[in-house]
């Protein structure tokens, strides 16, 4: 049973997600519907999307907003076929909420890098300067 469903990304959410992938030299797509994607590049050859989605998580009284931030493997325009990282990570608090766009920088770095560094992929060409272990 999936406790999840996805929800419409309000527009300040989706600025808020825009903004910081732009600045890292991203290019996101617009939001459709629930979700943001953009493509992560590896010196191997692979291409990731990145994709943050709008859900609605269940718990045992209330639904509470929440933000997923995937990295997959898609065939087509929205269809996963294999995914290499999933985590969730609270929604903005507002139109200016400058912690949460450091937050998802620094969390979008942790994936790509991490990615990288584990299924040895080479340097992540779309966010280049990993650091060195």
């Amino acid at each position: 049973m999936n406790n999840n469903r996805a929800l419409a990304m309000p527009r300040h959410v989706a600025q808020l997600i825009t903004l910081p992938l732009e600045s890292m030299g991203l290019q996101p797509s617009d939001a459709q519907d629930d979700l943001i994607s953009c493509p992560l590049h590896y010196e191997d050859g692979t291409v990731l999307s990145l994709v943050v989605m709008c859900i609605a998580e269940r718990r045992w009284f209330r639904e509470t907003p929440m933000l997923v931030i995937s990295a997959v493997t898609t065939e087509g325009s929205r269809t996963a076929i294999k995914v290499h990282f999933r985590d969730t990570m609270k929604p903005p608090n507002g139109p200016s909420d400058v912690a949460f766009t450091v937050r998802l920088s620094a969390k979008v770095r942790a994936i790509a890098w991490t990615i990288a560094a584990t299924n040895g992929m080479g340097e992540c060409l779309s966010l280049p300067g990993r650091p060195l272990a």
